[in-house]
């Protein structure tokens, strides 16, 4: 084999590692929330995750059928749930009954679509997206759902 076909080979193979690491890394918290559980939850078809992009920040990212995005999913460390709560922008009201603290937002007076939770070593920040500004694509009832699923597989 000449020098050119072994760097060719070379540089396929750190393509291919690299591709791998990067899609391992990306849905290593697919353990936590799956399509059927949003399926099940929200009673929508057709869901599929997105790639993160502007629009859909989240470690995991799921959009309906016409590719709207219905929910983001963030994982930080469990120590990033204090500034979270402590935030005045971010912080409407604490929730019981998800991981060890959990709370709803945004504050003021619009429909709240973000639940952040903490449980063992991660804080969780669900957002859901507003289809108005008088309702937002997931309810509060399917965001604490949805919480409770990934709170229950930590």
């Amino acid at each position: 084999m000449n020098i050119r076909k072994i760097s060719i080979l070379a540089a396929g193979f750190l393509c291919v590692t690299l591709g791998i690491v990067v899609l391992a890394y990306s849905y290593q918290y697919a353990k936590f929330v799956t399509i059927q559980d949003i399926e099940k939850v929200t009673g929508l078809k057709g869901v599929n995750m997105m790639a993160k992009s502007a629009d859909a920040d989240g470690d995991l990212n799921f959009a309906r059928q016409d590719g709207k995005l219905i929910l983001s999913a963030t994982f930080l460390p469990a120590s990033a749930y204090v500034g979270a709560k402590s935030s005045k922008a971010g912080f409407k009201s604490t929730i019981s009954g998800i991981g060890e603290e959990a709370f709803i937002g945004p504050a003021g007076d619009s429909p709240s679509y973000m639940l952040v939770f903490h449980k063992a070593a991660y804080t969780v920040i669900l957002n859901t997206e507003l289809e108005n500004e008088t309702r937002a694509r997931l309810t509060l009832e399917q965001l604490t759902a949805l919480a409770k699923i990934i709170s229950s597989r930590m």
